[in-house]
């Protein structure tokens, strides 16, 4: 079962985020001001989901300004480690 961990909020929408049984794996969870879920998104590869921060939160806005249109962030691409 997913671990909650943090919750990054803008404009009253909010972005969950789980910390996944394996190592390096983590669930974000979009969700509008009514708490509805926009969009769930995984990112993997990573130590810490702080390493992503900026795009969850980027990503956030995005959705929750109605540009929900396109493919989310690539965030199974784990990038630099």
């Amino acid at each position: 079962m997913d671990t909650p961990i943090a919750t990054i909020e803008r404009h009253g929408c909010t972005a969950d985020i789980y910390e996944q049984a394996l190592p390096g794996q983590f669930t974000v969870v979009f969700r509008d001001s009514s708490g509805k879920t926009m969009e769930e998104s995984e990112l993997t590869g990573i130590s810490t989901y702080r390493q992503r921060e900026s795009e969850i939160t980027e990503r956030l806005q995005q959705l929750c300004s109605g540009k929900s249109a396109g493919s989310p962030e690539d965030f199974e691409d784990s990038g630099e480690y």
